[in-house]
């Protein structure tokens, strides 16, 4: 027993013990401002961060939020805003974050203020939290510390936490206003239970996508099974599509079509602040459009280190994103745009038929990409 107190225990203990005092009680640690490192104030729930990301599975949010950690040294945190266990106080990159810019079934669209379309924003919230599906890089707990313990990865505590987060934060970036300087935060948006300074959206060439998502959420290859999981997020979000009767690129295609242009409707609304190509983006270029480089950060001590390092003309931080994580389709497999055609790798659709094929193409010159597609 005291081998495993040893072992196992203590060092958990004084993990836990060092994240409680420097993320929620640095106040008991200021001793160590004499020395060089200075505690950072604690960031609740409610503070304000500098940045949010979101982009689609597998357009690269792994990869932008290990470069503007280990490049820049900055608190970002991927699928994660958590900041009383984690050293995420700086921001988030996530796919599933993206939800506070989505459109609620039923709620607002086309059946809105119907009992009908309540329903069906229920429906689908309870399909999301029935089970956990951690491969789709979901758990309440990404948002925020609650009341459920975090020795059951899944329980009924946990079902209702989900159930109360993601009515709370689905569609809430479209519900949000811009708070004036006259209000004392420096224009963060409110609205959402989390703001942030800056929201970017974060693209990816959306035939590169579906190939990474293909590779990942295809079981069996290009014309396998659809993962269920993915099934199930790609249903309960995107409920005017049938995805159930569609092949594994279907799935991907109008996945990431349906993601994207929500998005960008939200982004040219004003609720966004901008967006960028991953292909083209560096550290810095991130850096900057999410504010860094301002003087009005949220953590002010950030500006002057990220000027520093992006002023340095030979810092690896003004290199392109590289991808080195989950790199699900390296040299795996290659599409075009015939692929995405009605009759092709299981599709359902009448031979030839071109309804997701001209929506993609029109969705990769949206964001800015050139499409080579007649």
């Amino acid at each position: 027993m005291v081998v495993i107190t040893a072992v196992f225990l203590l060092p958990y203990t004084l993990y836990n013990s060092y994240l409680y005092l420097f993320l929620q009680r640095p106040d008991l640690i200021s001793f160590v401002s004499m020395g060089t490192i200075i505690p950072r104030p604690a960031v609740s729930l409610t503070d304000p961060r500098q940045v949010l990301i979101v982009g689609t599975i597998s357009s690269g949010t792994s990869q932008v939020s290990a470069d503007l950690k280990g490049k820049l040294g900055l608190e970002i945190g991927h699928e994660n805003s958590e900041t009383s266990w984690s050293f995420v106080r700086d921001g988030t990159v996530s796919w599933f974050h993206g939800i506070r810019y989505l459109p609620r079934p039923g709620i607002d669209t086309d059946d809105m203020g119907t009992a009908h379309g309540e329903s069906l924003f229920r429906s689908v919230t309870e399909e999301l939290c029935q089970e956990l599906m951690p491969n789709m890089g979901f758990h309440p707990f990404m948002f925020r510390n609650g009341n459920c313990s975090l020795r059951q990865k899944w329980d009924n505590c946990w079902k209702q936490e989900c159930k109360n987060i993601i009515e709370q934060e689905w569609g809430c970036g479209l519900r949000s206003r811009q708070k004036n300087s006259a209000d004392g935060d420096g224009g963060v948006k409110v609205g959402c239970e989390t703001p942030y300074r800056k929201s970017l959206l974060q693209v990816r060439h959306p035939m590169r996508t579906v190939e990474s998502l293909v590779t990942k959420f295809c079981i069996g290859g290009v014309e396998g099974k659809v993962q269920p999981a993915f099934l199930t997020f790609t249903s309960a979000l995107f409920p005017q599509h049938n995805f159930r009767d569609m092949s594994c690129i279907e799935v991907a295609g109008y996945y990431v079509v349906e993601y994207n242009n929500a998005i960008l409707s939200a982004n040219e609304r004003g609720y966004l602040d901008a967006r960028y190509q991953v292909e083209e983006a560096t550290p810095c270029v991130v850096a900057r459009l999410a504010g860094f480089m301002d003087g009005d950060v949220v953590y002010d001590m950030n500006s002057e280190h990220i000027l520093n390092v992006c002023g340095d003309g030979d810092s690896t931080a003004h290199l392109p994103l590289t991808s080195n994580v989950n790199r699900y389709n390296k040299d795996v497999l290659s599409l075009d745009w015939d692929d995405l055609l009605g009759g092709r790798h299981g599709s359902r659709r009448g031979r030839g038929d071109q309804v997701l094929q001209k929506l993609i193409q029109k969705l990769t010159v949206s964001l800015g990409y050139e499409s080579t597609g007649e």
